[in-house]
């Protein structure tokens, strides 16, 4: 396992079970952070319950919902796509726990 591939374990399973410092500091995005909501296309119903979201070519889209929400689809509070399509329909699995 690479150094990188190690890191990204961590931090998701931070992410999934909810115990992640980071994740209980932050509750919200950026302006820039909302923009690429709207270039994927993502409900603005949506927007509220989102707390982090990330892209990269190589990995894909990843969305971190805020403490006290869960997507239906993975389970947890994290949700990785490859395809921006991928991301409107899982999302629409989120709700309140």
């Amino acid at each position: 396992m690479s150094v990188n591939e190690y890191l990204y374990a961590l931090i998701c399973d931070d992410i999934a079970s909810g115990e992640s410092k980071f994740g209980k500091k932050k509750q919200g995005f950026n302006e820039e952070q909302r923009r690429m909501l709207e270039k994927w296309q993502v409900p603005k119903k949506y927007y509220d319950m989102i707390e982090d979201m990330s892209y990269s070519k190589e990995e894909g889209y990843f969305l971190y919902l805020k403490d006290g929400f869960i997507n239906d689809v993975t389970g947890n509070r994290s949700i990785h796509c490859e395809k921006t399509s991928e991301v409107r329909r899982v999302i629409g699995k989120t709700h309140k726990k």
